[in-house]
């Protein structure tokens, strides 16, 4: 059973955009080749090698999907981001161009930086390489069953009708300097005892029920384990805030084992859960902070014990 903090940085819709881009990329070499042209790339073969949901950034956050292609033998590459509800992080176009020039440095010939988004949206366009409205994308999907392709444009449909009904989120000034004190105490904790976390960038905005500092990364950690701290937990009767640690997939045996040592290491502390359908999360209660409160020196450190905890639980799980 998940609840409303099971949800993550980004809404379920734009996560489906993602992963319906991906396939269509690794699938459809019609849908790669008019997406390629709309975003300017003149060619006369497209071969896409690879699609990857969230790539990282060179450690400056994560895009939404990387796409691999060969360009008329030449290599190339799309850096995409979707955006339905949420405003535009902070330096987020620019930490996009950052890491395109650092692929060009690398060997690519082309990379273009994309904003995926409904033709309403208001948010950061010009920052991009080429900006494509979602609507555009349904027009260029195709299949020769016609249930499919009326499936997969109506998930575009639901995202655009999202939009128009929620537009960006209102910011919350509070919650961002909440944020902003968090991570700048985190970054000077770790600096200090030379500790290798990885935190997220600070966002330009955050609507009031953002409560979530995500994703926290090891760099011993796999691509499918994170940390997430959650300032607060939204369920009423709860005045405390969690430390997750996150395995998403993880093998049904591995879940066995993680219920077993949890119950080891940390006895009725742990709060062991699933995590959608194929994950696992391990938590423990911290103290809350909220606006309200403000940012508390105690609050981080009881915070950074037990992302500590976590961590060297796991770390030791896996050895």
């Amino acid at each position: 059973m998940t609840d409303q903090n099971d949800l993550e940085r980004k809404s379920s819709r734009e996560s489906e955009i993602d992963y319906l881009l991906a396939e269509e990329f690794e699938c459809d070499p019609a849908f790669a080749a008019g997406f390629a042209s709309a975003c300017g790339l003149r060619f006369e073969t497209l071969n896409v090698v690879s699609a990857v949901v969230e790539p990282p950034l060179g450690g400056n956050g994560f895009a939404d999907l990387l796409v691999e292609a060969e360009l008329d033998g030449r290599r190339a590459a799309l850096l995409i981001e979707d955006k339905i509800t949420a405003g535009p992080a902070v330096r987020q176009a620019e930490r996009y161009r950052e890491h395109a020039e650092r692929m060009r440095d690398e060997g690519y010939d082309f990379v273009r930086t994309v904003l995926v988004a409904p033709g309403a949206y208001r948010g950061e366009r010009d920052g991009y390489d080429a900006s494509i409205d979602l609507e555009q994308v349904a027009e260029l999907l195709s299949s020769p069953d016609p249930r499919r392709l009326k499936y997969r444009r109506e998930i575009i449909a639901r995202a655009v009708k999202k939009q128009q009904s929620t537009g960006v989120k209102s910011p919350d000034h509070a919650l961002h300097a909440l944020h902003s004190d968090f991570l700048n105490w985190a970054t000077d904790r770790c600096a200090a005892e030379e500790r290798p976390y990885e935190f997220p960038p600070l966002r330009e905005a955050y609507a009031h029920n953002e409560s979530w500092i995500w994703k926290i990364r090891h760099p011993e950690f796999p691509e499918n384990v994170w940390i997430r701290y959650r300032l607060w937990e939204s369920r009423v009767e709860n005045t405390t805030g969690l430390v997750d640690l996150v395995i998403c997939p993880a093998p049904e045996a591995m879940r066995e084992q993680v219920h077993y040592s949890a119950s080891i290491a940390f006895g009725d502390e742990a709060i062991v859960e699933g995590y959608g359908k194929f994950g696992i999360r391990v938590s423990l209660r911290v103290s809350r902070m909220t606006q309200s409160t403000g940012f508390r020196d105690d609050a981080a450190e009881h915070a950074f014990t037990a992302l500590d905890r976590l961590a060297e639980w796991y770390l030791k799980l896996e050895r």
